[in-house]
């Protein structure tokens, strides 16, 4: 039995006790029991990398990782027609059966984050980013095409990338906005490409995605006054902003992981989670982002002011093997 780290711990146990304190007020929600099977992930991930090396954990996350961008980009093929369909008549997003839970928006954003797995594989980051980009612009998903722009940009800091890399980088950069900004009419390649379109339209009043965000927290300042900052208990922020707004939302989640933790935890649970998010931030800094978990991670965080809800039990096995292979390498050190 490992000793887990302090931050950790009082992060999941806290977020039980309010919980549980807060469901004699408010109703009992089983998305509590997600919270603890994501510590359960969190501990088998901190475990494991105990008993096997770094390498071999990051070598056995590349496989599964090629194995699920395989079958993402090969079902792609069974949804030809509705993809045919949707660039002639584009609308919100195509109609199309994903791998991971949450619908095509969060399917680019779980193949976006998995290519940082190969920060140190030069040749299959850049198919992967480009594999991820093309998704993303079918799924006409700003967040997949942020999120791959963001892997590509810590790849860039990381201490894995030599200077030379770094250089051609910058060269091919600068060479691509000069030809974007000389050969190419954005206005017209927005209007053609919907995916581009929809950067255009952000916030504005055709923006469906980010109307039906601005729906939901128009209520959350007088939803989280009315809990006195105590929170409502886990799963329970979307109760609150019904209760308040008197109407029925069809998403589960506030869209904002920061938001949606405050809510149902009330000022002591953010807290305890922000704990969380400067440790782990501070650790993948140190570790110069060499560590392709540490990348993963920290676009995560960022990610996090759209989406997710804090159960994501995947994040929380990668937060598992990245603590533990850090504290190898300061034992190591020592």
């Amino acid at each position: 039995m490992p000793k887990i780290p302090p931050f950790v711990l009082e992060y999941f146990v806290g977020i039980s006790i309010i919980s549980l304190l807060l469901f004699i007020v408010y109703p009992f929600n089983r998305i509590l029991i997600n919270h603890l099977f994501a510590f359960y992930a969190f501990y088998i991930g901190y475990y494991i990398t105990g008993i096997y090396s770094p390498e071999q954990l990051i070598g056995l996350l590349q496989k599964a990782a090629v194995v699920i961008f395989v079958i993402i980009t090969g079902k792609l093929l069974f949804h030809i027609p509705e993809i045919i369909r949707f660039m002639k008549a584009p609308d919100g997003h195509p109609d199309i059966y994903t791998i991971f839970g949450g619908g095509v928006n969060l399917e680019a954003t779980w193949i976006g984050l998995h290519t940082a797995l190969f920060i140190n594989r030069k040749k299959l980051f850049y198919f992967f980013l480009l594999t991820t980009l093309i998704i993303s612009v079918l799924y006409a998903s700003r967040v997949g095409i942020v999120i791959a722009l963001l892997v590509a940009g810590f790849k860039f800091l990381s201490s894995a990338t030599s200077k030379k890399e770094r250089r051609a980088i910058i060269a091919l950069a600068l060479l691509a906005v000069f030809c974007f900004v000389i050969f190419i009419d954005f206005e017209n390649l927005a209007n053609n490409v919907y995916a581009l379109r929809r950067f255009v339209e952000f916030g504005g009043s055709t923006d469906k995605g980010m109307e039906g965000r601005f729906a939901m927290w128009r209520y959350y300042a007088t939803a989280l006054w009315e809990s006195y900052f105590l929170g409502y208990g886990a799963g329970n922020g979307m109760y609150a902003i019904e209760a308040v707004s008197g109407k029925d939302y069809p998403e589960d989640n506030l869209h904002n992981l920061y938001l949606q933790i405050l809510i149902e935890f009330g000022f002591i649970g953010f807290l305890l989670y922000m704990l969380v998010v400067y440790n782990l931030s501070i650790k993948a800094f140190k570790s110069r982002l060499s560590n392709p978990i540490a990348i993963v991670i920290l676009v995560y965080f960022i990610a996090s002011l759209i989406q997710f809800r804090g159960t994501d039990a995947i994040i929380w096995l990668y937060i598992g093997m990245f603590i533990r292979i850090e504290s190898k390498k300061i034992a190591l050190n020592e």
